[in-house]
């Protein structure tokens, strides 16, 4: 079952499309990364899936529900963390935890416990939280999105400001959460690497538009080694590599920059083929596939200023 799907959905502010033709797949159990740069529209489609702004057009499904008021009812089964936390800087964390339950008319505090100790805080330590680290911060506020029992999370960019201490402390809790608790979980970040250790599939937005949706088994793909060749007449090196490599093994990039993926030919041998049929290298190495390397040549490169 598909726990969140939007299909073509967009949205302007003003003359600037901040959503074009956006459609995902979060899957039930899917730990779902939203990949993107700042101002990619990452957070502008998180608002729009929990109702926080209405899009211009298209289609969001939750848990297959559609219409304004099924929408509703099944977006109150979800628990999300927007900017920065929402805490009581003066109260404790079982304080803040009952406040929130109050509000949410979800009062138990036994319950309220538990989801402290999940989050790895102590409910009678009595500490306020304006003494907290930002991990921790994170920590109650991502058990404060769980007192609804949603059976989906969303949250964007949780890890962020968070020294390595902190990202490594949230992320094995949303892993937990997600094998354990069984919880499916949206997550935006701009930090690629980081994403990797989580995730176990992604949505990649660049200028608003959805440029690749990929699972773990895609990346393996995306990510293989390959030996990069950057030649002086791509036409006669294509000629080349067309009689020495399957389809699949090579792949023409921009600025006239060959990758091909089956190593069985050693770098110097690739060498000696091209200088054989008169092609000149400018440059040739071995790049060993990366998920960050995938993600930021799927954005466009480093080129483009965020916005």
């Amino acid at each position: 079952m598909n726990a969140i799907e939007t299909s073509h959905l967009s949205k302007t502010y003003g003359k600037h499309k901040v959503l074009d033709d956006v459609s995902i797949t979060v899957r039930e159990g899917d730990i779902y990364g939203l990949v993107g740069r700042n101002g990619a529209g990452k957070t502008t489609l998180i608002r729009s899936i929990l109702g926080l702004v209405s899009q211009d057009g298209g289609e969001i499904k939750i848990n297959g529900a559609i219409g304004k008021n099924a929408l509703e009812f099944e977006r109150h089964k979800i628990g999300s963390i927007i900017d920065s936390p929402a805490l009581i800087m003066h109260l404790s964390a079982l304080d803040n935890m009952k406040a929130f339950a109050l509000g949410f008319g979800r009062y138990d505090e036994m319950k309220l416990r538990e989801l402290l100790h999940t989050v790895g805080l102590n409910a009678d330590d009595g500490i306020k939280v304006k003494n907290f680290s930002l991990g921790m911060k994170q920590r109650l506020a991502i058990a404060i999105a769980l007192i609804g029992e949603p059976r989906i999370l969303i949250l964007d960019e949780p890890v962020n400001g968070l020294d390595p201490a902190g990202i490594f402390e949230v992320r094995e809790l949303l892993q937990r959460l997600n094998h354990e608790n069984k919880i499916t979980i949206l997550i935006s970040s701009h930090l690629l690497a980081e994403l990797g250790k989580l995730a176990t599939c992604y949505g990649v937005i660049e200028g608003g538009k959805l440029v690749k949706e990929l699972r773990n088994s895609d990346i393996e793909e995306l990510c293989r080694p390959y030996i990069k060749v950057v030649v002086g007449d791509l036409k006669v090196a294509l000629n080349v590599v067309v009689e020495n490599y399957h389809a699949h093994d090579f792949e023409i990039l921009p600025y006239n920059t060959l990758a091909l993926y089956d190593l069985s030919k050693s770098i110097p041998q690739v060498a000696d083929m091209f200088s054989k049929a008169n092609v000149p290298i400018i440059n040739i190495y071995q790049c060993e596939g990366d998920l960050e390397t995938t993600f930021i040549s799927l954005m466009g490169g480093l080129g483009h200023e965020e916005h």
